[in-house]
């Protein structure tokens, strides 16, 4: 060959990787000895081959676009995955990495870096299966927490209902009445926790997002929080808030859980809640704050795993409220947060896929 590579030997032959010189349609000019130890040929059953031809059939059209785009640009480098030609047949993942040395009349060639990457495909595959396996278990727990939760509310009710006759119907002494009493109550906090973990376990993320008016969406949870709101005579200001990717029935759900925090956990102060939306990074940051009793810092993140309640007994519901509303938010690929301070107030801030048409001006 016209080009001379003295001046590369003495730094390539003990290399561990294999290097390659290779031209601008991929033909391997030179080899160094790594070459055996990585692919089991030897450097001079290299030279004159076209590389693309090791290439695996699967990556060979990706691998020929990096060459291209390495032939025609700035030095580099650029590095690419792809599963290569062994002498014995086998194919291996190998790590290339290529720099744009064709302008160097010493060189005149790209220089293609090539390491074994098997161990770390392997890795990553037996990660995938476990992600991929780890969503069915949860998918499975899911439907088992539906089932059993669906199952228990019937008896409970009944329960409940036969409890409530025989209170009424009984002449009892006042022990018996309060025990009857605390029969009653215990089956009312049971049906709110089987209610709540019905909820939970039926916020799946299963079906793709669509576009979703959040306005809609709001105007939906007040409704349906139309009740407690006047009886807390709660002042709600709304914003203009924007479509988003999601699923309209769990940002119904993921609003009204947020406000109905706000009516529960009140101070003396009249309600006020605020409801608002700010673009950020292509997405919309939505906020709900309150005027409220607060949450210490210790807990903000603890408040949004399942079962964990900072209140009083005497406030309903069984801590799966902002586990449902984590859930929801992950599931659209959002992050869900909370900005307080004891005795001032809360805001709650969520992320999500942001959405064209409908955008606060």
């Amino acid at each position: 060959m016209a080009t001379s590579f003295q001046g590369f030997r003495s730094l390539v032959e003990n290399s561990p990787d294999a290097i390659s010189l290779i031209d601008a349609h991929g033909e391997i000019l030179y080899g160094s000895a790594s070459n055996i130890k990585l692919f089991g040929y030897r450097p001079e059953e290299l030279i004159g081959r076209n590389c693309l031809e090791l290439i695996h059939p699967d990556d060979r059209d990706h691998s020929s676009r990096v060459l291209n785009e390495v032939a025609a640009a700035a030095p580099g480098p650029l590095q690419w995955d792809a599963r290569v030609l062994h002498k014995n047949g086998n194919y291996s993942w190998i790590e290339s990495t290529a720099s744009n040395l064709l302008s160097e009349t010493e060189v005149n060639a790209i220089v293609v870096h090539q390491r074994d990457i098997n161990l770390r495909k392997a890795v990553e595959e037996d990660r995938q299966r476990n992600l991929v396996e780890l969503a069915r278990s949860n998918l499975r727990l899911e439907e088992f927490a539906y089932t059993a939760a669906h199952d228990l509310r019937e008896p409970l009710r009944a329960i409940r209902v036969y409890a409530e006759l025989l209170s009424s119907r009984l002449n009892m002494d006042p022990q018996a009445s309060h025990m009857f009493d605390f029969i009653i109550d215990g089956a009312k906090r049971m049906s709110t926790v089987i209610d709540d973990l019905l909820s939970f376990a039926s916020t799946g993320v299963h079906n793709p997002p669509q576009s979703a008016d959040l306005e809609h969406a709001m105007t939906q949870a007040a409704k349906n929080l139309s009740v407690d709101i006047k009886a807390s005579d709660a002042d709600i200001t709304v914003g203009r808030l924007p479509s988003v990717m999601g699923n309209e029935i769990h940002l119904v759900r993921l609003l009204q859980n947020l406000i109905s925090n706000a009516l529960k956990y009140r101070s003396e102060r009249t309600i006020r809640v605020d409801v608002s939306a700010e673009s950020r990074d292509g997405g919309w940051v939505i906020s709900v704050a309150d005027n409220g009793i607060g949450i210490a810092a210790e807990y903000q993140e603890q408040i949004f795993k399942p079962f964990v309640r900072l209140a009083k007994s005497d406030v309903a519901g069984a801590g799966l409220g902002l586990a449902v509303c984590r859930k929801i938010v992950e599931g659209m690929g959002g992050t869900i947060w909370v900005e307080s301070e004891v005795g001032v107030g809360s805001t709650f801030r969520f992320t999500t896929p942001g959405q064209a048409p409908s955008q606060p001006s």
